[in-house]
């Protein structure tokens, strides 16, 4: 479901073509975020089936037809509520939650914190998992250090949750809202 929202937030800051789209999200994020053609055109074809985009063919001389997509009002809506959707499945993967941390502008302080929430919630769950392993199950060195290994990046990551959770906290009691125009482009 991550790449479709990426997808919909480059529209957000205006019309693009597939290559450009899929350039701006890995020049933002980064390969892991890679979204390739097979993942891309399949999905814009849907998002304009679903009158979530509209798209104009630009005639070029000596060249092949461009395709550029513009986001609709609806597909502005759609976006909301896909990175709104964040059940227990979603906020177990790290890209899903990343991208909605990159995203993070788009929702309201509440929603950011169920973000959050529910990814601390999930974490502490594989963490008291690699705990269990640990004190239960003595195991050949190398097991023992693939579990240490995946419960330092569960440590790491909560403290990382919990300094955004304070800086949340820090900004709301400024008052302030996030900048709209802070978007992945």
């Amino acid at each position: 479901m991550y790449a479709e929202i990426l997808i919909l937030s480059q529209l957000l800051s205006g019309p693009k073509h597939g290559y450009e789209i899929k350039k701006n999200i890995q020049g933002a994020l980064g390969e892991e975020f890679e979204i390739n053609n097979n993942l891309l055109y399949p999905a814009l074809r849907r998002f304009l089936e679903m009158g979530a985009i509209s798209r104009e063919v630009v005639k070029s001389r000596g060249k092949p037809d461009r395709h550029v997509y513009f986001l609709t009002d609806m597909g502005e809506d759609i976006f909301i509520e896909m990175i709104r959707d964040f059940p227990d499945k979603l906020a177990a993967s790290q890209s899903e939650f990343l991208v909605r941390v990159a995203l993070f502008d788009r929702l309201e302080s509440d929603m950011r914190q169920e973000v959050l929430q529910k990814r601390q919630e999930v974490l502490q769950k594989k963490l008291n998992f690699y705990r269990q392993i640990e004190s239960t199950h003595p195991q050949n060195p190398y097991v023992i250090e693939v579990i240490a290994f995946q419960k330092a990046q569960v440590e790491h990551e909560l403290a990382w949750i919990a300094d955004l959770q304070q800086k949340e906290g820090e900004f709301q009691e400024c008052g302030g809202r996030t900048n709209p125009d802070s978007r992945i482009n």
